[in-house]
């Protein structure tokens, strides 16, 4: 077997996958298409859970991802590290294990009289003491999402994950204690959008963290054999940051990017933005952002929320003014698609905050992507081509947007680029009301040598 196969054999994907993932599979397809080379770069803008950046470490090309979400940057960062001591991650693992283990058992123990009161040894069970921990659930921690005893077990893993140095070790533990969460743990379903499921009274969180990092483990040490027989590897770099703005952000924070090796251009870019539809990413993710620390209040959310494309209408402000900036109304289409749902909400006087939001979602929405595009266009090297997986969309009262062909005219007549095409690729389900049959499909734009 060929040390490429072995590596693709691995289930690194697995460690941490988001509802909203694309295969690999496109990566591998266009890299085959365009000949993407090791000497070349792939950018990816929404990089998600890291799948671009995985699959083109896999190939052997440098990538870079980039997002808005801090749980995203974590999982592409721990995904695509894989020069890890195993022997002092065994070591740690077994020490955490170690010490959650009789925590978790004293608190699934709690309210059972038999089991609170027997121990083998004829101890107290007491002895096993939860006054260090703080058992109070976090203030965004949407309602009955966490059962009680799994919350407090994972309020104990943590506790004990922070108090771990800060390196790369501690951050796979992060990462696999943030996987468990809406996988196994969390009273919630996906459909795509997060939902409440029946209440749990506990789970055998021990269990699935310590199965979680048993997996890592094996992919880790198969990788490494791989490594060690001569497979070449891309080289990664993982940054957070707003797709808006994403070329100064490689400019002044990208090492890899500014090597004499890509002399600060980008070679190829492989995404999947959002478009516009009710997919609130952030709640999604509400339960790893909450633990990995970087959500505890109502402003850290809007921090999150600010930093994304305005694609729903949850993370639309006030004052937001990318459409009246960019006037992106000169679209004639875009015009059609805003006025039509401007004329639905004065036709049957709609009240409610969100729908009237439909209109501005829009016309943000492909107002932010402009602004993306021609910061993409100012850091991609002559030649270079940008391949963005997009979804049209029917999710607002029905009214068509051929998202692949509105965001085409802006890249072409707006920024600058040619011999854009759209490749079709898929159907898709609509996530709300009856509008079937989606095209998804892949954009192709090509900066002028």
């Amino acid at each position: 077997m060929s040390n490429v196969a072995r590596l693709s054999d691995t289930s690194i994907h697995d460690w941490y996958r988001h509802v909203f993932a694309y295969s690999d599979q496109i990566i591998v397809d266009l890299v085959n298409e365009f000949e993407i080379e090791d000497d070349d770069v792939i950018l990816d803008p929404f990089n998600g859970t890291g799948t671009t950046t995985l699959t083109a470490k896999r190939l052997g090309i440098d990538s870079i991802g980039v997002d808005a979400n801090p749980v995203a940057v974590l999982a592409g960062q721990v995904k695509t590290t894989w020069d890890i001591d195993l022997e002092e991650f065994t070591q740690r693992r077994n020490d955490l294990l170690g010490t959650v283990e009789p925590v978790f058992d004293r608190i699934s123990a709690e309210g059972n009289v038999t089991l609170d009161s027997y121990t083998d040894t004829g101890s107290d069970e007491t002895a096993v003491s939860l006054d260090q921990y703080d058992f109070t659930e976090p203030e965004k921690t949407p309602k009955d999402w966490l059962s009680e005893k799994p919350l407090k077990k994972m309020l104990v893993l943590r506790h004990h994950v922070d108090e771990m140095p800060a390196d790369e070790i501690t951050d796979i533990f992060r990462l696999a204690m943030l996987a468990i969460l809406p996988e196994d743990v969390a009273n919630i379903g996906f459909g795509p959008e997060a939902y409440k499921v029946s209440m749990q009274d506990d789970v055998d969180v021990y269990t699935t963290y310590r199965t979680k990092l048993d997996a890592i483990e094996r992919d880790l040490r198969t990788t490494q054999d791989a490594l060690e027989d001569g497979m070449a590897v891309g080289e990664t770099e993982h940054l957070g940051g707003d797709a808006r703005k994403v070329g100064e952000i490689l400019q002044e924070e990208s090492t890899l990017l500014n090597t004499d090796k890509h002399e600060g251009e980008i070679d190829y870019l492989i995404t999947s933005p959002p478009y516009p539809a009710e997919h609130d990413y952030t709640r999604n993710q509400r339960l790893e952002l909450i633990w990995m620390g970087v959500l505890e209040d109502n402003s850290d959310l809007q921090k999150i929320k600010k930093t994304n494309i305005r694609s729903n209408t949850k993370n639309i402000y006030v004052d937001d003014d990318d459409a009246k900036q960019t006037n992106i109304r000169e679209n004639e289409r875009i015009d059609t698609i805003v006025t039509r749902m401007e004329q639905i909400i004065e036709e049957e006087d709609i009240q409610h905050g969100f729908g009237q939001y439909y209109p501005r979602v829009v016309a943000e929405y492909f107002a932010g992507m402009l602004r993306h595009f021609e910061q993409v266009y100012d850091i991609m090297a002559p030649g270079g081509k940008a391949c963005y997986v997009v979804a049209d969309s029917g999710s607002y009262w029905q009214v068509p947007i051929e998202t692949g062909e509105i965001l085409e005219e802006l890249a072409e007549s707006r920024v600058g680029f040619v011999e854009t095409e759209i490749l079709p690729w898929r159907k898709v389900h609509a996530t709300t009301g009856s509008h079937d049959g989606l095209d998804e499909e892949i954009l192709v734009l090509t900066k002028p040598e």
